[in-house]
């Protein structure tokens, strides 16, 4: 059996395909094809004058603008203004001041010793002559027995005295003495006299010094400040006890030179954390101090039902019901340096001194400085200053 070798099968190759050229375009496809490059030509041209259009125009309304920016800075600044409206006011003046007792009192004793007692305790309420503390008393009471035994003697030479001047006035009336003798007896009845005083004048200055050595309460109060216990010497005048009289608390404070034309005795206050609390106005001095520029002013706060905190530091108002005429004007208006901007009659600005008030409601009140025919600025900026020309804003309501 035989077998056909590899080498031996017949292979076929490809067959060969001579290329053909290709086919001639027709009138028509040309003429199709010129149309639609003409088309695409007509087409960018017509993007490219849009744009340049678009860009043409905006860059018109910039320089519009930039014109129109060039003329508003040649122009016054434009400011609204308000008219100030007259308003009856009733004062109501700011204060701040600290709650004192009516009286107040550091206590100790006139004379020195050793604490022997103290009778009261912290918080306690005393009346005036009630004992507050004593000194050990032992010294004062061998100075008054020292005392006692001088008067004695100073009583028996006195004693002895009269009868040495008795007798010598009967012996020279009989001539049995001498001048001398009697003048002599006389002036020891005299030595004698003066010594009994002096003894006697030492006992007062003993039971002085007893009293000292005792500690009364000079008027009805509460005690804030005690010592820590006896035994400890003290000095006189060393304060050991402080004593409070808190039925009524006087305010210390000061209001301005204006609000002194507009106060008057028996004005009532009012306290911002205490609405039910309220005071008088007991005393103030028409006169500034020279330091705060501010009249002393107190206020009688009566502190019966112990309400009120002794020291306590408060803010207040001071309630006057004497209306006067002021103007009332908004708070934006008002600057700083308490100065408003007034537009006179040829639009310039000028700055007006004035003494406000800011109500809670946003409001100024004006209670100095100003007309109902002033024109104000309701809303200053920092660029505007005196003498400076400005446009009235077309939206203000006070626009003349």
């Amino acid at each position: 059996m035989a077998y056909a070798t590899r080498s031996e099968v017949p292979v076929e190759g490809p067959a060969f395909v001579h290329p053909s050229a290709p086919p001639t375009a027709s009138r028509t496809s040309r003429v199709v094809g010129a149309v639609f490059v003409v088309l695409s030509i007509a087409a960018i041209i017509a993007g490219v004058t849009t744009r340049f259009s678009r860009e043409s125009q905006a860059a018109a309304a910039r320089s519009g603008e930039l014109r129109a920016r060039r003329a508003a800075a040649n122009l016054p600044p434009e400011v609204a203004i308000v008219s100030p409206e007259s308003f009856a006011y009733s004062p109501h003046f700011s204060i701040t001041g600290t709650l004192d007792p009516v009286q107040e009192a550091d206590l100790g004793f006139n004379a020195s010793g050793r604490l022997a007692s103290v009778e009261v305790a912290l918080g306690d309420h005393v009346e005036a002559g009630q004992l507050l503390a004593s000194l050990d008393r032992r010294t004062i009471a061998a100075q008054s027995a020292v005392v006692a035994a001088a008067i004695d003697a100073g009583n028996a030479q006195l004693a002895m005295a009269q009868d040495r001047l008795r007798r010598a006035e009967a012996l020279h009336a009989r001539g049995a003495t001498s001048d001398a003798e009697l003048e002599a007896a006389r002036q020891g009845l005299a030595l004698a006299t003066a010594q009994l005083g002096q003894a006697q004048a030492q006992t007062r200055v003993i039971s002085s010094d007893g009293s000292n050595h005792q500690l009364r309460a000079p008027f009805a109060g509460t005690i804030t400040r005690v010592p820590d216990g006896i035994g400890n010497v003290v000095m006189p005048g060393a304060a050991l006890f402080r004593l409070e009289d808190m039925t009524k608390l006087v305010m210390h404070t000061g209001i301005t030179e204006r609000a002194l034309d507009r106060i008057a005795l028996g004005d009532s206050v009012s306290l911002e954390r205490l609405p039910n609390v309220t005071g008088i106005v007991r005393a103030f001095v028409r006169s500034l101090d020279p330091i705060n520029r501010r009249a002393p002013v107190e206020i009688e706060f009566d502190n019966a039902q112990g309400r009120l905190i002794g020291h306590q530091l408060l803010k207040g108002q001071i309630l006057s019901d004497r209306p006067f005429p002021t103007m009332r004007i908004p708070s934006t208006a008002i600057r700083s340096d308490n100065t408003v901007l007034v537009v006179d009659g040829q639009n310039r600005v000028q700055a007006r001194p004035v003494e406000s008030i800011v109500e809670a409601d946003g409001s100024g009140i004006v209670l100095f400085g100003l007309t109902p025919n002033d024109r104000v600025v309701a809303r200053p900026t920092p660029d505007l200053g005196p003498g400076t020309v400005v446009r009235i804003a077309a939206s203000s309501p006070a626009r003349r």
